[in-house]
């Protein structure tokens, strides 16, 4: 446990003087009570009190002000704390495509509005992640419950090139918690080397661990996870989406898919080019029924608020340091309530 304010708790040092006060009340009130009668008549003359009874309600008084002198340093401590270990991550086609109106104002902004609704649908502690893909995936927020920085990366998400589905599925397979673990070399080798991806911090190398490597989670150990893609459903760059969602399917993801534009596609102008722009959900389809999730046709909320009822929750344990101050004052609060109520049935007076 540690302290904002030790310098508090030099106050405990008035502790030993009130057991020093207190002591010495009683030798005064013996004395009186000798003054008053006879020794052998003092049986007669007071109710005679066990002395657990009558130190009690003082020592929980004491008690009470160790508490409070504890609550002024303003103690911190690392306590577990029940979190949801579901998380959802949110990959957005980037590719150039994206910018065709046939969905208004066009397919990128509709995604981007798309992915707010549902995380303004979600619960605060919901862990969403963020992946743009076009030639590559990029993963821009991690799974967490930091909605700032989730909207403020999708104001900053920007047309690109090519589209990888499979490349932004094996991107969020390996963010979302346990598995990466769990699938082990064959999400490396179905990834395949990435690109430097511009102002993304590289990873840091793994820190060796010494001894044998730990082994890799079951599947019960497995926390509900999904994938949430919004996409014009033409994949043309990368690793096979439908390899990837078979690695998915395997580690208990379940994907969902929302297509974006019109079927049969539509023309649009291009550097003063008329130019075909396609729309085929046919891929979005078959990844979201291979990993058992389903295929929106359209940014609905209220199927944006079903993916989350059916991913469910996991409620796990985690240590966190949180102030204890409420607490500890509360609980000296207590004392000090108890130990009156002790002192008024039995003495019919306070301590």
């Amino acid at each position: 446990m540690a302290f904002t304010w030790p310098v508090m708790l030099w106050a405990l040092l008035a502790l030993p003087l009130l057991v020093w006060a207190y002591l010495a009340v009683l030798r005064r009130q013996r004395r009186m009570q000798e003054r008053l009668a006879d020794s052998h008549l003092l049986p007669y003359l007071v109710a005679p009190v066990s002395a657990w009874r009558r130190h009690l309600p003082v020592a929980i008084y004491l008690g009470a002000v160790l508490l409070l002198v504890l609550a002024m340093a303003r103690p911190i401590a690392a306590i577990p704390l029940p979190v949801n270990r579901a998380a959802v991550v949110i990959a957005i086609d980037t590719s150039k495509s994206m910018i065709a109106e046939d969905v208004k104002p066009n397919r990128l902004e509709a995604a981007k509005n798309a992915a707010r609704d549902f995380v303004k649908a979600m619960p605060p502690s919901a862990r969403i992640g963020l992946i743009a893909f076009s030639d590559y995936g990029t993963v821009l927020v991690p799974p967490s419950t930091d909605r700032q920085a989730l909207d403020e990366a999708l104001n900053r998400l920007q047309p690109q090139q090519a589209t990888s589905v499979g490349s932004a599925i094996l991107e969020a397979l390996r963010v979302l918690p346990l598995r990466k673990e769990f699938l082990g070399d064959r999400l490396e080798r179905l990834r395949g080397p990435v690109p430097q991806q511009g102002s993304q911090v590289p990873a840091p190398a793994p820190t060796p661990v010494p001894g044998p490597p730990a082994p890799p989670p079951s599947v019960s150990e497995l926390p509900p996870a999904a994938i949430l893609i919004f996409s014009d459903g033409v994949s043309n760059l990368g690793a096979d989406p439908r390899a990837a969602a078979a690695l998915a399917a395997e580690a208990k993801v379940k994907i969902y898919a929302l297509g974006l534009g019109q079927q049969g596609g539509t023309v649009m102008t291009y550097q003063n080019q008329l130019v075909l722009v396609p729309f085929d959900p046919t891929m979005l389809q078959e990844v979201a029924r291979q990993t058992g999730g389903e295929y929106f046709g359209a940014a609905n909320l209220e199927d944006l608020r079903r993916i989350y009822r059916q991913l469910g929750r996991s409620i796990g344990w985690e240590r966190r340091r949180t102030e204890m101050t409420s607490l500890v004052a509360g609980a000296a609060g207590v004392l000090m309530l108890a130990g009156g109520l002790l002192s008024m049935i039995w003495f019919r007076r306070l301590p």
